[in-house]
């Protein structure tokens, strides 16, 4: 009996345990329930549409009111087309430009020597152009030596234009005229291109995009224009 006794005393105290356990799991679930927002489709929410924009033919509820944004005609980021070293910026975040305007200076000292050894080349080929044209004449040389001559001459000629081409790319000037909306670099930094260094945007003529619900499309029509009036020129039709 003792020991009948004795087994069931921890089975009540587990049953207890379980209970105990039982009962908070619940307690849980429903606070967690309550916690959560259920929907209901029959409840009407209400929705303030700060819209930008009114535009026609009016609708039969009144002007059709839209929203949308004002861009810049043009916007862009400069970066540069070789590889180099800052040596200055000319302008900062805020600064009119005019097209065509110097931005951004790399140092170009490197390519500057190779010019000036394509300059010596060219001196070499030239007198040698000279020489052989005059021997050629009085049959002294071979016409093939004039020839590779004049070859060496074309090709040096080359090398020095796509050198100075190079050289012209480390001034970076203004594709067009605007306002520096950012300068993302510095002098003394590194430019490699692909890496933005500043962008320009040109605000002289804005765009305005507006986003049509599928269910206002039938108010437009393709080809004709409409009048609107932006909220930060509400005097004013556009």
């Amino acid at each position: 009996m003792k020991r009948i006794f004795g087994y069931l005393i921890p089975a009540i105290i587990l049953i207890g345990i379980f209970a105990g356990i039982a009962y908070k799991l619940r307690s849980n679930k429903k606070t967690a329930q309550e916690r959560v927002y259920q929907f209901d489709k029959s409840e009407v929410v209400p929705f303030k549409n700060d819209s930008i924009l009114s535009a026609s033919p009016k609708t039969a509820n009144g002007t059709l009111q839209l929203t949308g944004t004002f861009e810049p005609n043009r916007d862009t980021k400069i970066s540069a087309e070789l590889q180099g070293k800052i040596t200055r910026v000319f302008v900062d975040a805020g600064s009119l430009v005019a097209q065509g305007q110097t931005l951004i200076k790399l140092d170009n000292s490197l390519l500057q020597l190779q010019l000036q050894s394509i300059d010596v080349q060219i001196q070499g080929f030239q007198a040698d152009v000279n020489r052989y044209t005059i021997l050629e004449k009085a049959d002294a040389v071979q016409g093939v030596q004039l020839e590779k001559a004049e070859l060496g001459l074309k090709s040096t000629q080359a090398q020095r234009a796509i050198i100075r081409e190079q050289i012209n790319k480390t001034t970076i000037k203004a594709p067009f005229g605007g306002v520096v909306a950012a300068k993302l670099s510095e002098a003394g930094a590194f430019a490699a291109p692909g890496v933005p260094l500043l962008q320009i945007i040109d605000i002289s003529k804005l765009k305005f995009t507006v986003n049509v619900p599928e269910k206002d499309l039938k108010y437009f029509q393709m080809g004709r224009n409409y009048k609107i009036v932006a909220d930060a020129y509400p005097g004013t039709e556009l």
